[in-house]
Parts: C-alpha cells; structure tokens; sequence
C-alpha cells in the first residue's frame, strides 16, 4: 500500500467490516535542504521510506492478516499546565465551562504520547498497533501522567 502526505491522520474505513482506524505515517525528514540549495552528493542523504502504521482500538486489523505479536508498545508524558494556563484555568473553575486552557495541555499530551507510542512501534518494525489505549493518572498536585499504550503487531499483506 501507498500513502502520500495527505494521509496523515486519515481515519479509513474498512471495506469488509466499515471500523474505522486511523492511518499514522511518521514524518521523518533526512536531510531535506531547501529547493535553492542544491547540496553535492556527498551531502545529501536519502530520505527513508514512509513506513505507514495502522492504530486502532480495535482487537484487529480489517482487511489484514497479523501474523506476528510483536508486544505491548507505549507512549508516555507528564505534563503540568503553564503557570498562565493554571490561573485561567483556576479562574474559570470558579464560573464554570470549559476549561480551555486545560483542554490544550491534555490534547497536547496526547497527542505527543500518541506519537511516542508509534515511535515504539517503528523502533520494533510493526505494520500496526491494535488494542490502543489511552491513560491519565494524577500523581501529584497539578502533574499529570498520559500513556498510550497498545499492541505491535506484523501484518503478512501490508
């Protein structure tokens, strides 16, 4: 399978079953000088091959057959929010809402414990993640741990 750029984050449907995973292709760049560079080619570096990685919630991956577990892959942050997102935040508890400022910092770290969890998996050479779960614990005032977890897996069609 193929994908570009413009598939970055794509939630696909399957085809046989209609569950939806979302499509995560690292981004990693080699190298890459701007267009009026022109570098020899003793500068430059090939860039690596887009390796596409599917993550789902799901038990497994429709339309692909696992052949290989290749064990429990995971993401974790801690993050506290800014001291200005602490007093919005706390200003805003005391009239009620949504919490914005909040709401950033815990998307935030999701989404890098999100990214370090694929990053686990690429470092294994999996094709997907399936069982992905997310976590949060507060272990002390204001400081909160987020982890993404699931299981790498090869897939013998992808």
């Amino acid at each position: 399978m193929e994908f570009d750029d413009a598939d970055v984050g794509a939630t696909v449907s399957c085809p046989h079953c209609s569950m939806d995973t979302v499509l995560f292709i690292p981004q990693v760049r080699i190298g890459s000088p701007s267009r009026a560079e022109t570098p020899s080619p003793a500068q430059t570096s090939p860039a690596p091959p887009k390796h596409a990685i599917i993550v789902t919630t799901g038990n497994d991956i429709c339309g692909h057959t696992i052949v290989r577990y290749l064990g429990i892959v995971r993401g974790l942050v801690v993050r506290a929010p800014s001291g200005t997102q602490s007093l919005f935040g706390g200003l805003k508890q005391i009239v009620g809402g949504n919490i914005e400022s909040f709401a950033q910092v815990c998307d935030s770290a999701r989404t890098e414990a999100f990214e370090r969890m694929v990053k686990h998996a690429k470092q294994l050479d999996a094709d997907g993640i399936i069982a992905v779960r997310y976590d949060a614990t507060e272990f002390a005032p204001g400081v909160t741990e987020v982890l993404a977890y699931g299981t790498a897996v090869k897939l013998v069609d992808f």
